[in-house]
């Protein structure tokens, strides 16, 4: 009875991570920002403290045929003596959701269609009584990826896609200043891992 309990959960580990149903964006990644994927810290000791602290993360995974979701998680930070930094508005947090769609059942080689929900959280530095800035944006997108080559069983895709994002810009928690935008973009530098 053990051994068939082993087998069983070895086969369901197996079939859950098979090629392709799971997938990390890299969009970004060649520009030498990486903003979907990366971990990094740093610090200065000189007169003033100098810190930053950056983390992000995706993943994504496919489930009941053709369709996948995933989470996206970011945060970045730079402070010094401890306060955030003034007039820096590369400090925020962003958590996203994606939903899938792909025509062949997996994140690898196949057409997709998806839609994106951002959640942007800025923080205003330490002199300032602002209480902060918030985007939402929801993203259409349509791509095919194409597998561009296989490295220890990681399959990178080449992701060309158009998307459609609706932004709303909100400040200060009030209605009146609301900022919306409409951006229609051909993504042609996107890519992915799939394994």
């Amino acid at each position: 009875m053990k051994k068939l309990l082993v087998a069983l959960v070895a086969l369901t580990t197996v079939s859950a991570f098979a090629d392709g149903h799971s997938m990390v964006k890299l969009n970004g990644c060649f520009d030498g920002q990486c903003d979907n994927l990366n971990v990094g810290m740093s610090s200065d000791d000189a007169d003033a403290k100098n810190a930053s602290q950056n983390i992000a993360l995706n993943y994504a995974m496919a489930f009941g045929g053709n369709f996948g979701a995933g989470l996206t998680y970011i945060t970045n930070t730079e402070t010094v003596d401890g306060d955030i930094a003034s007039g820096n508005t590369s400090n925020y947090n962003t958590i996203g959701l994606s939903f899938y769609w792909n025509k062949d059942g997996s994140f690898s080689d196949s057409c997709f269609a998806a839609l994106h929900y951002d959640m942007k959280t800025t923080k205003d530095d330490d002199t300032t009584t602002d209480s902060g800035k918030k985007n939402n944006t929801i993203t259409l997108e349509y791509g095919h990826r194409y597998s561009i080559g296989k490295v220890m069983g990681v399959t990178m895709n080449w992701s060309p896609s158009v998307t459609y994002a609706m932004d709303t810009r909100v400040s200060n928690n009030s209605a009146t200043d609301d900022l919306k935008t409409n951006t229609l973009a051909l993504n042609v530098a996107n890519f992915a891992a799939t394994f």
